[in-house]
């Protein structure tokens, strides 16, 4: 019988046994198949799921015999006496004799499994095998248990189109990969597909009406199983004309042809269609190619996408604003409900709605797609995007192009409102791999996962988000209050992963999240992060300890909207910036770079919020030749907050380098935490930064007593413990304009609390 090797407490004594053995001692200990072992082993279907697998077993004799713990084992190579990387191992102490596996296994993988007993002084049985060790099972998790011999693929299935045919297999056990082959009968020539991971295959480009010969085989290592066999016809050509020119031709297409389509087939249409009155279905799938050739899609009222997953081409339709949209699905945009493939040159004029009580679950609405991982490119909304719940939300992506994009949005330009609106929020939830999210609106793009990006967009539609009774808690799953942070709101995107380059805002945002007694202080945290192109990165923030700590970074943008936040948050502080509101994690590393970018909009702060407010950046990042033209207003009734023409706060060693502020600082409530023409607040962290700044802009502060959290370049350092040098002898901060009517002067370069030895402002006034 073959042992593995486990690493196991008494796996770890016996090799400080072996290497005590030259001092005379020796642990005692090892195998004794004189003990008791586990009478036998079985897989529980009651307690496995979809990635675990449970087990039990008969320990009666090993209990008697003074067992006082099992080894299992789970792993994917019994041929060998080392246990692979990835074999699951637990000790499970007695007297328990059940154990649900559930870390070190991989959903539809196949294993073996093992258990022995462990007595005192180290001493451990023979194992006793799922099956038998001449004969073991497998347990394929998911599934249950099942015969282990490595043979020939069995049971191949296949699902025919007029020009493709789908094949699959069960999975061999322990299999590495397949091979799968195939010809039409009539040739004698294979066409082979090797090194598939997966047991199935798809091929496209057949002759309709055409017998195929298949056949299939596994290897697991140096091991080649015998081939299985079978034959599969191709449908007879539909007769349905792919140039399509009527209502009753494109339900039909959408009824039977889209889902059969492969990806060579080609469809158009070749006249308006006009829908009124017509039940129109959504396809399953289409990996086909639908050009609209500009023609219009009139009066369809509808709540499911024409596509619930597309992988093929959709491009050049025009949806009428005779057409109205109320979702009945979870996932939604007009053409695709989840694409995996390209929507290009797609126009939307027609309103969609959602109302409802209580979003129970993620929801994602836009008026192009609502998830995607495909490209979208040249697309235009001109509708209204709008979702209501007139009680409680949680995660749920808003935009005027897609809702969630983990691609490239290239060229596309929304026009039309877009709006969120709740009275309270329940509870973060995972939205596809978006962990703990909130809702999130954008006038392109909600949420932005890792592989997306945004080039040359265009938002001119209002964004409008709206908690109308803030103070009625958010729970987790367990029912514990939880803090409501980060809700993130965008021009361009509300919570974006990626670079946002070239695209530019024009659409007025407006952000309320109030108490149900408006202008009363929230008694709790309700974080937003609002800004002219992103709200922020903060879903899929990376960790590493020299990983970027965000991925996100807007070149070259510009805000030219007005933005306005009303909210009575007072816990935690909110972040307000022209171009972003909070850039990432407040982390000293950042992926995160504003670069190039201007503000020209005004940003007002209103109502009983803490909040950090910049022309650039709310929040703390690198910025780099950037410039605020706009005006920046504080009208709060909560003191400790902080405003600059670039930043409202800053810290971490993020440089500020190259960059302009102009425009206007208005803070209508004495805010102590700092009021300045370059940085309202900054942290209290070792670092240089400022260099090739320009500082021109007028602030005025509520009273003249305010000036000791103002200044022309930093109203409050926050703290004086660290060093920190703005500008440098040989790149000075250049500083004009006025403060309180006053000219810049060595007394109001800076606020005059917290001045200490450790801050240098290298400064020349022109």
């Amino acid at each position: 019988m073959k042992h593995y090797k486990i690493f196991t407490l008494a796996a770890c004594l016996l090799t400080i046994a072996a290497c005590q053995k030259e001092n005379g001692f020796v642990l005692p200990g090892g195998l004794d198949s004189s003990k008791a072992k586990v009478a036998s082993l079985s897989y529980d279907e009651a307690t496995s799921g979809a990635a675990s697998a449970g087990f039990t077993w008969d320990a009666t004799q090993a209990l008697a015999a003074g067992a006082t713990s099992f080894t299992l084992e789970l792993t994917d190579n019994i041929s060998t006496d080392d246990v692979e990387n990835g074999t699951a191992c637990k000790v499970v102490y007695a007297p328990e004799t059940s154990y649900v596996m559930t870390k070190g296994i991989a959903a539809g993988k196949f294993y073996y499994a093992r258990i022995r007993a462990n007595y005192e002084g180290y001493y451990y049985s023979d194992w006793t095998y799922l099956g038998s060790a001449a004969s073991p099972y497998a347990v394929l998790v998911g599934t249950g248990v099942v015969e282990a011999s490595f043979g020939a693929p069995a049971n191949i299935k296949f699902v025919p189109t007029e020009t493709s045919f789908k094949a699959s297999w069960d999975a061999t056990p322990f299999a590495d990969s397949y091979t799968f082959e195939y010809k039409a009968q009539s040739s004698g020539d294979w066409s082979v597909v090797g090194e598939l991971t997966v047991p199935a295959y798809e091929v496209e480009g057949l002759v309709a009406e055409t017998t195929y010969d298949v056949r299939v085989k596994a290897h697991k290592g140096e091991q080649v199983s015998d081939y299985s066999t079978a034959t599969v016809t191709t449908l007879p050509p539909s007769g349905f004309k792919p140039e399509m020119a009527t209502a009753d031709a494109f339900i039909e297409f959408l009824t039977s042809e889209a889902a059969l389509a492969s990806g060579t087939n080609e469809y158009s249409l070749e006249a308006d269609i006009d829908l009124s009155g017509k039940t129109v279905p959504s396809a399953e799938s289409f990996k086909g190619i639908l050009d609209g050739k500009g023609h219009i899609i009139k009066g369809l009222k509808s709540g499911t996408p024409f596509f619930a997953t597309l992988t093929g081409t959709v491009k050049n339709i025009v949806i009428d604003e005779s057409c109205k949209f109320v979702p009945s699905v979870p996932f939604f945009g007009i053409i695709a409900g989840n694409n995996m493939g390209t929507i290009s040159g797609v126009t939307n004029r027609a309103q969609i709605e959602w109302t409802g009580a209580d979003i129970t679950e993620p929801m994602l609405i836009a008026a192009i797609a609502g998830q995607s991982s495909g490209e979208i490119v040249g697309c235009v909304n001109d509708g209204a995007v709008s979702v209501e719940a007139s009680a409680s939300a949680l995660s749920t992506g808003v935009a005027g192009i897609v809702g969630y994009q983990a691609a490239a949005v290239k060229d596309c330009t929304n026009n039309g409102p877009v709006s969120f609106k709740a009275a309270s929020i329940s509870q973060k939830a995972q939205i596809i791999d978006a962990k703990n999210a909130l809702p999130t609106i954008g006038g392109i793009v909600g949420y932005g996962a890792p592989g997306f990006g945004v080039e040359g967009c265009k938002n001119y539609g209002k964004v409008t988000y709206n908690i109308t009774s803030a103070d009625i808690p958010a729970h987790d799953d367990a029912g514990a209050v939880i803090n409501v942070n980060r809700n993130q709101i965008g021009g361009i995107a509300g919570s974006p992963c990626g670079v946002i380059s070239n695209s530019n805002n024009y659409g007025e945002i407006n952000v309320y999240v109030k108490n149900s007694a408006p202008g009363t202080a929230l008694p709790k945290e309700f974080i937003v992060c609002v800004g002219g192109i992103g709200g922020g990165d903060y879903q899929f923030t990376g960790t590493g300890a020299s990983d970027a700590y965000s991925n996100t970074s807007y070149i070259n943008c510009v805000n030219e909207a007005n933005i306005n936040v009303d909210s009575d948050a007072s816990a935690s502080n909110s972040a307000i910036g022209g171009i972003v509101g909070w850039p990432g994690q407040e982390k000293p590393v950042t992926g995160t770079v504003v670069s190039g970018c201007t503000n020209k909009g005004t940003i007002t702060g209103k109502g009983a919020m803490k909040c950090r407010i910049g022309g650039i950046e709310g929040g703390t990042g690198v910025i780099e030749n950037s410039t605020n033209e706009g005006i920046i207003i504080l009208e709060v009734t909560n003191t400790a907050c902080a405003i600059g023409s670039i930043c409202g706060f800053h810290s971490q060693g993020h440089a500020i380098t190259g960059c302009t502020a102009k425009g206007e600082v208005i803070a209508r409530v004495k805010a102590t935490s700092g009021v300045g023409g370059l940085i309202g607040n900054i942290g209290n962290v070792d670092h240089t930064t400022g260099e090739g700044c320009v500082v021109n802009c007028k602030i005025t502060t509520v009273d003249s007593a305010a000036a000791e959290t103002t200044g022309f370049v930093v109203g409050y350092f926050n703290g004086t413990t660290k060093v920190i040098v703005l500008g440098s002898t040989d790149s000075p901060i250049k500083v004009s304009g006025s403060l309180n009517g006053n000219a810049p002067s060595a007394e109001n370069i800076r606020g005059s609390k917290n001045t200490h030895a450790n801050h240098t402002i290298n400064y020349n006034i022109l």
